[in-house]
């Protein structure tokens, strides 16, 4: 029979297990929600809170002494969605071809940016990819209940590790940075799907309401935006790294 590691007793261990599951539920909960509003129906708000915790509990087996609390937080913050997004590509057996479909239309907004100077609109990047503007308005949707339209900035530069140097903070500061500039360069009818969604935390359907169209239209209109930020991003030129400061000239 095993026995309980000296000085945990298996009551201490419950309590300890049970007081880290209340300290760090809340933020499960709060990404898994933020998650499932654009999710098909079919996905349970309980799946991907399970999921959620799966890279909550990859996280706390990560974590060092010498990691601060608020470090700690941003770490698992991205171990959580890297969970949840792992889970959504496990059950998706199209995922591969639409990460394809999703890159292709990056870099064709990307392309048109660079030629005519200016953001594309919807028909414009149809065309560059070849399709009818109903076939694309479906793809978006497709990508989008698939996961792969989201505004986070781990689906735009995801580390290998959390690194809380203050390089690496710099640089997610640019990112930051760059995501509101292009959202600033965005239609107006895009900037306003993404303000109520990702500031006033409106649900797709009331988004809807608001610009009178359909649920499935704001879906298309969200994805088409965040794709755009992604060209954007991808577009901009690039920090030159600072000089090493030992080293005189």
């Amino acid at each position: 029979m095993s026995q309980a590691p000296v000085g945990r007793s298996p009551t201490r261990g419950r309590e300890e297990d049970n007081a880290v599951y209340e300290r760090f539920m809340p933020l499960v909960r709060r990404i898994a929600m933020r998650t499932i509003r654009t999710l098909p129906s079919s996905l349970t708000f309980d799946d991907i809170l399970s999921a959620g915790w799966v890279g909550m509990s990859e996280a706390l087996q990560r974590r060092t002494e010498e990691m601060q609390d608020e470090h700690f937080e941003a770490y698992a913050s991205y171990r959580v969605r890297g969970a949840i997004l792992d889970y959504l590509r496990v059950l998706d057996p199209l995922s591969r071809k639409l990460r394809g479909a999703s890159r292709r239309i990056t870099d064709a907004a990307s392309e048109l940016t660079n030629r005519l100077g200016r953001v594309p609109n919807e028909d414009e990047i149809a065309g560059e990819l070849g399709l009818s503007l109903p076939a694309y308005q479906s793809l978006l949707m497709e990508i989008s209940e698939a996961g792969f339209a989201r505004l986070e900035i781990s689906s735009i530069a995801e580390p290998a590790s959390f690194d809380p140097s203050p390089e690496a903070i710099t640089s997610q500061a640019e990112i930051v940075d760059g995501i509101a500039t292009a959202i600033d360069t965005l239609p107006e009818r895009l900037r306003l799907v993404l303000a109520l969604h990702y500031q006033e935390e409106c649900s797709l359907r009331e988004i809807g309401e608001v610009l009178g169209v359909t649920e499935s239209r704001v879906c298309q209109l969200h994805a088409e935006a965040v794709h755009l930020i992604r060209a954007k991003l991808e577009s901009r030129p690039r920090r030159s790294p600072a000089p090493d400061a030992g080293v005189r000239r």
